[in-house]
């Protein structure tokens, strides 16, 4: 068996594919094709810097890389074969998505065994035909209709096709498998890499050690909602807040209040460290439709390090409580926060055990097994239903 993926560009995060594909490369070849993009580029200086990354990335090297050492940014396998397509994203021109096609299948390697596509993108539906598949997955692990900087009209005909096309369709969160067939699409709630977060890591130079520190780490974008942090740590001004990644939003409301950190993205493996030092970590996200249909990677991993969770109420923290203490309104931020502050080191080390049996089975390798298990089971329905 052997996979075919769509998805975003290998190593710019760790992403559910990544985590479930990774688990998977011992025992199947992989073939990773990054990203075919969500919307078309417009003219502006952050669609032209990244042209000129995939530019860059196609002919600095071979654009079919053989891959020897990983990113640390992401899970510590990579695919043997990583594929950086030079094609026109969310193209609508007949013309080009034939040369789209033809591109993209000069790079592809022929079928050697019973091939899956993973399809992580609803774009990756313009290329199906070129893959001579045995088997197509559509894995959807955000709302596509919601997001931001997607060409929202064509990637929700895009997906439309992609749902009639596909074998399986895998959604992340209840909310999205309900969009979807009921006939052929489960559920695949993310996972955790388990002993990563719960090995004891050292307290990284750049948080204090002195005061009380809440944290966050993942895109500082636009549903977070800066208004309840600022009022936060504008309340509490002994305690530091830590927000962690790439800032991809405008942070005016957020910059001046002093005991507000912004700290750059970490490595993958080091996040583990900044957990199990913080006082707490927080989900504090707006309501809207791309919350309620998602399911963070983070929590399991806040969980998985014993770190104490407070979170926004959005449908997937709900399995997780008690665990995960849910806000509602400022004062009920405020009392979660000072409740934490008070845990003492025996109290802190009963919630890491409590956690860590919670999500015992959530493990990256369980989630892995589960789509094999899956996949065989439907080829071996296809060949028992195939006239003989």
């Amino acid at each position: 068996m052997e996979f075919l993926v769509f998805g975003e560009d290998w190593g710019r995060h760790p992403s559910s594919s990544q985590h479930i594909l990774t688990a998977l490369m011992d025992r199947y070849d992989v073939t990773w094709i990054n990203s075919i993009g969500l919307r078309q580029p417009k003219l502006n200086w952050r669609d032209i810097n990244r042209v000129r990354e995939k530019l860059y990335a196609t002919f600095s090297r071979r654009s079919l890389v053989k891959i020897s050492n990983t990113n640390e940014c992401i899970p510590s396998q990579a695919p043997a074969t990583i594929i950086k397509p030079l094609v026109w994203p969310v193209a609508q021109a007949p013309l080009i998505k034939r040369i789209n096609n033809a591109l993209l299948n000069m790079q592809l390697y022929r079928k050697q065994k019973c091939r899956i596509i993973w399809a992580a993108l609803p774009t990756a539906v313009d290329y199906l035909d070129i893959c001579d598949s045995d088997l197509v997955i559509y894995y959807c692990g955000d709302d596509f209709s919601s997001l931001a900087d997607v060409d929202h009209h064509y990637v929700t005909e895009m997906e439309q096709q992609l749902i009639h096309r596909a074998d399986i369709i895998l959604a992340c969160s209840p909310a999205l498998q309900d969009k979807f067939p009921a006939s052929k699409t489960w559920l695949l709630p993310h996972g955790v890499a388990l002993s990563q977060f719960a090995k004891p890591a050292s307290c990284p130079a750049d948080i204090s050690t002195t005061q009380p520190s809440i944290g966050f780490y993942g895109s500082i974008n636009n549903w977070l909602d800066q208004k309840l942090l600022a009022h936060l740590a504008n309340a509490r001004p002994g305690i530091n807040f830590y927000l962690i990644g790439p800032v991809n939003t405008d942070i005016t409301a957020l910059s001046h209040i002093p005991n507000i950190h912004f700290l750059p993205a970490k490595p993958h493996h080091q996040l583990a460290g900044y957990l199990q030092h913080w006082t707490a970590a927080i989900l504090p996200f707006i309501d809207n439709d791309q919350i309620r249909a998602c399911n963070p990677l983070k929590l399991r991993e806040y969980l998985a390090a014993g770190c104490p969770v407070i979170s926004a109420d959005f449908p997937a923290v709900h399995p997780y409580q008690p665990l995960v203490t849910t806000a509602t309104s400022p004062n009920d931020w405020l009392r979660a926060i000072d409740s934490h502050c008070q845990f003492s080191r025996s109290e802190r080390q009963a919630y890491a055990k409590q956690a860590a049996g919670r999500i015992a089975q959530e493990s990256w390798e369980n989630r892995a097994n589960a789509v094999i298990k899956l996949i065989n089971s439907k080829l071996m329905s296809e060949k028992t239903d195939s006239p003989s």
